[in-house]
């Protein structure tokens, strides 16, 4: 069976993107589906950040638990734009899947402010990423107009928040929107 295209519009400070991610990544280790992942920021500046609300734990704690996910409630809240620069940055270095899930485990496991460059430059050090390098895209927001663009294709296509996935092609494509189990999310993906 050939791997199913897939759209993962997803931002780093929503935790059913978080578990969402993960399970897209087991699905992509078994070669199920070929992933092309783009930013949404839920809150991009200058909207105001919404206070930190722990009310998804329960929801999602049995979700986390399926994929062995470390998961606590964040202690503040973050903007993400920096978050989707490093991860641009380090698919381009060709460590995307695995910055993408520091940084997603730095959140919502460590409780680190995902929004500070010192915090990505860290991640992205631990990854095999040169320290001056990362800061130095970063400080200069080389990928910002991508991001901008990739939310504003996300909002022309229909994407009101994270996560929403697009599973196949043209007619056959099936929108998938928040997180679900595992079993249900796959079943959808390859629509069976």
């Amino acid at each position: 069976m050939a791997a199913v295209p897939l759209v993962v519009f997803s931002d780093f400070a929503c935790p059913f993107s978080y578990v969402t991610d993960a399970q897209v990544r087991r699905m992509e280790r078994d070669g199920e589906v070929q992933v092309t992942r783009l930013a949404y920021e839920l809150h991009p500046a200058p909207a105001p950040l919404p206070a930190v609300d722990s009310g998804w734990m329960e929801a999602l704690r049995p979700l986390a638990a399926e994929l062995d996910l470390p998961l606590a409630a964040p202690a503040v809240p973050v903007r993400t734009r920096k978050a989707h620069e490093a991860a641009l940055f380090a698919e381009h270095k060709g460590v995307g899947p695995q910055m993408r899930e520091a940084i997603f485990r730095a959140y919502f496991a460590e409780g680190r402010d995902i929004g500070r460059i010192d915090v990505l430059v860290d991640l992205a050090v631990a990854l095999g990423l040169d320290l001056t390098e990362t800061k130095v895209v970063l400080d200069v927001d080389s990928a910002s107009g991508r991001i901008d663009a990739e939310r504003e294709a996300a909002v022309n296509a229909g994407v009101t928040g994270t996560p929403t996935l697009v599973a196949g092609t043209g007619d056959e494509a099936r929108w998938i929107v928040g997180a679900r189990p595992f079993g249900e999310l796959r079943a959808e993906i390859l629509g069976s």
